[in-house]
């Protein structure tokens, strides 16, 4: 059974409609203001497929070429390390990568407080 996503012109909400099948008509009314006024979203979807074997990834390959000092080039191999993992992205990453797209904020964003922020990525002197 299809489920066919909405958004509600007049009072903003988002209204899910089920139906029987792909064939059945489709008439929404928005639950909260009894609206018709409703325009189509385009719903996610999901792609099954194995996950990632970690292993198996060249990290070598994985790391080389990035910039720790550009938030662009730690924005562009964190979404590529997501994608060869098969992993989504939540919305807290999606936005903070999206910051570091525009050339905000830096590697240290990614560490947690009591890191010693004078050492490099896996290259300080840390016991």
């Amino acid at each position: 059974m299809p489920v066919y996503e909405f958004a509600c012109n007049a009072c903003k909400s988002k209204v899910s409609i089920f139906v029987r099948s792909f064939n059945s008509p489709v008439d929404p009314v928005c639950d909260r203001c009894s609206s018709t006024d409703l325009r189509r979203l385009i719903s996610k979807v999901a792609i099954l497929r194995p996950p990632a074997d970690a292993n198996a990834l060249n990290k070598q390959a994985l790391f080389d070429g990035v910039d720790y000092n550009d938030p662009r080039s730690i924005a562009q191999w964190t979404r590529n390390l997501h994608s060869q993992l098969g992993d989504e992205i939540g919305p807290e990453m999606d936005e903070t990568l999206e910051r570091f797209e525009r050339g905000e904020g830096s590697a240290d964003d990614f560490l947690p407080p009591e890191h010693d922020h004078g050492s490099d990525f896996g290259g300080g002197d840390d016991d």
